[in-house]
């Protein structure tokens, strides 16, 4: 017998899917149209521009939906039942938006969105490759939230499905009656989550997320125009812009954590927080040998390969995150919704599509022909860079035992004393790189004269054996790892102040670096 429900609001919901299933289509129809202008139509190209405002309203549509149904306690609706209740503060609505694995999927939609504008306002000769890329990234964000079954597999999870429609609650006697809305409260935003870090934590950190897309897209849009080099010029702002971003979030992540204290305190080497840290660690790297690239003309090769790597890295933390597969080894994780196929091939997909552009330009793309020289800047860099990339692959390994039990049969188990193993790598490791963000600054490009490096060094070196001897005579570590380490940090600060005192006179305009530099060497 049929029942006719009492109060449901049933015409947001139908809004709500047509924003959905918009913001898909004209996905994809940005990204083919802005695909097809590469060969000189313009047409295309304002079909395409047309297509990525309509997916840009249609996005802005179900955030602003969904919002407003969360606000207005539609409890009929099972994402707003979910994430909110009545007592819920209002403080905390957007905190309940991004809660979900939906939301979240909408909230990184979002900023490729605001990105994507930046693109069109300000790098109009990149327009048509960057967001032809750009179109098949939101594709499929946009088919995350689908909510669809295709041949019998479900692509997608729907955020405006009912709750009497929700598989979790078919035949639950409440969900039978007429008028189960009435007196019907919300499950409410998670008590860990009722937090103001959990107000600006997200959007943060997911507009780093964001930002890794855009000097990936530069290289597949470099790649599909045959354009190798001249990429790399207008992608570097966006990596370093990239890597403030990512940075900041992760570390408003730790703040976050070391106040509610029941993550570990600041850093746990928790599974999730590693899948987010590697691929800021090779960002990193990315943007160094970009920058190497456009000072010297050398490690384009490289740069390609950190660059994609980057965002593909982001894409297998949302898998490892958002998959189940990690289980009971994270706090962080979410439950497994069905989507990790879905997930697994969004990530082969642009791990595969730029690997076979790499090797169809490999013979387009400049090798380096000779040695950097020893004195140079860019040799230092790049050993950093190496340095990096020993970090990522060591993190990398033992957060994914998981994913290889599952994937070869095995029965690994993760370190007994997980700090303990993680900082037994990465302490050394910090020591080699804050040693090198030190020494670097005064070296020039392509070669540096040996009386120049002593000429400028000596102060720093002595000034931090100084200032790191005096703060021994308080810290009272048990290993002395931890003490090379303070003056490593130490060395970091003082020399690239020293720098930004002595060689750049306090320029604003060349001080970035600097300052980024000393920030690493006090975290």
């Amino acid at each position: 017998m049929e029942i006719n429900y009492i109060g449901e609001s049933l015409a947001f919901g139908k809004y709500g899917n047509a924003f959905v299933a918009l913001a898909f289509t004209s996905a994809l129809v940005f990204s083919i149209s802005y695909l097809m202008s590469l060969k000189g139509d313009k047409s295309w190209k304002k079909i395409g521009r047309v297509s990525f405002i309509i997916h840009a309203l249609s996005v802005f549509g179900v955030i602003g939906l969904l919002l407003y149904l969360i606000n207005g306690h539609f409890f009929e609706y099972y994402y707003v039942w979910f994430h909110s209740s009545l007592e819920m503060p209002a403080r905390y609505i957007f905190s309940c938006f991004w809660e979900g694995q939906e939301g979240s999927f909408l909230l990184w939609s979002f900023w490729h969105v605001i990105l994507c504008s930046f693109i069109i306002l300000k790098s109009r000769k990149w327009e048509a490759p960057v967001l032809s890329v750009m179109g098949m990234i939101q594709v499929f964000l946009s088919s995350m939230i689908l909510g669809i079954y295709v041949f019998g597999e479900k692509i997608g999870s729907n955020p405006f499905i009912l709750l009497r429609e929700h598989p979790d609650m078919l035949n639950l006697p409440f969900t039978q009656s007429a008028n189960y809305l009435e007196g019907l409260n919300g499950r409410g935003l998670n008590p860990l989550l009722q937090n103001y870090w959990m107000i600006i934590h997200p959007p943060v950190l997911f507009l780093g997320f964001a930002s890794t897309a855009i000097p990936f897209a530069f290289v597949l849009g470099g790649l599909f125009t045959n354009k190798v080099t001249e990429w790399v010029k207008p992608a570097l702002p966006y990596a370093f812009f990239g890597v403030m971003i990512l940075g900041t979030g992760i570390l408003m992540g730790g703040a976050w954590a070391y106040e509610a204290l029941s993550f570990g305190g600041f850093w746990a080497w928790d599974p999730v927080e590693n899948a987010s840290l590697v691929p800021l660690i090779t960002f990193i790297g990315a943007a160094h040998v970009l920058l190497i690239f456009k000072r010297t003309g050398r490690t384009l090769i490289t740069a390609l390969i950190l660059t994609v790597i980057t965002f593909v890295l982001i894409l297998y933390s949302t898998f490892l995150t958002r998959s189940g597969i990690l289980g009971d080894t994270s706090v962080h994780a979410f439950t497994d919704l069905g989507m990790s196929g879905h997930l697994l091939i969004y990530m082969l997909f642009f791990t595969v599509l730029p690997a076979i552009f790499i090797f169809l330009r490999w013979n387009s793309i400049p090798k380096d022909r000779s040695e950097d020289k020893i004195s140079s800047r860019e040799f230092w860099m790049f050993i950093g860079v190496l340095t990096l990339i020993i970090s990522a692959l060591q993190i990398t390994f033992v957060t994914s035992i998981p994913v290889w039990n599952k994937l070869f049969g095995l029965d690994l188990a993760p370190p007994a004393d997980v700090i303990d193993h993680y900082n037994s790598w990465q302490i050394p490791i910090a020591i080699i790189v804050c040693l090198l963000i030190g020494l670097t600054q005064f070296l020039k490009y392509k070669s540096t004269n040996s009386d120049y490096v002593k000429k400028h060094v000596w102060i720093s070196l002595l000034l931090s054996i100084v200032i790191s001897g005096l703060s021994f005579i308080w810290l009272d570590f048990d290993r002395i790892q931890y003490y090379i380490l303070m003056f490593a940090s130490v060395y970091a600060i003082v020399g690239n102040l020293d720098y930004f005192i002595r060689i750049i006179k306090a320029k604003v305009n060349y001080s970035g670096a600097s300052v980024a530099h000393m920030g690493v060497g006090f975290i």
